[in-house]
């Protein structure tokens, strides 16, 4: 029986982490994804899920239109949302690989955890902005460097 989470990956992304602004414009979340597909590998099974907060909900929610939007307030509460996909969505079951977009903190128990259960976790993160504990603990890490 084939394993079901063969060749596939989960992409999780901190979209404000990942343009550098809580406030993104249209413009900049589509540059920050053209440049992401430019750098990512990606399969034709893959799955995205961006988080941002309720401030950011419009301009990302245009610029990324078909993927999976969570809308959260607060203090890290992109974070969270994201978090919580990871912890409740039995994603080491699902995907060989979790591509994580952000560069913040929080993520390097996560990914640590989800790395104990076999899974791939690749970070995509502008360079100013990686954790360096999350850099140690990602298999691999990507940079995204939007000035490119």
């Amino acid at each position: 029986m084939r394993n079901l989470s063969e060749g596939r990956a989960v992409h999780l992304l901190d979209v404000e982490n990942l343009v550098g602004n809580a406030r993104p414009a249209i413009r900049d979340v589509r540059t920050m994804m053209a440049r992401y597909r430019e750098r990512v590998p990606t399969g034709g099974m893959d799955q995205y899920v961006a988080a941002v907060n309720h401030g950011a909900l419009v301009p990302v929610g245009l610029a990324l239109a078909g993927i999976q939007l969570l809308v959260r307030s607060g203090p890290d509460g992109a974070d969270g949302a994201l978090g919580e996909v990871i912890r409740l969505d039995h994603l080491a079951d699902r995907f060989e690989r979790v591509v994580i977009g952000s560069g913040d903190g929080i993520f390097a128990d996560f990914a640590g955890w989800l790395s104990g259960r076999g899974v791939l976790v690749v970070v995509v993160s502008r360079p100013e902005s990686l954790n360096r504990r999350l850099r140690r603990t990602a298999a691999q890490v990507i940079s995204l460097d939007l000035a490119a």
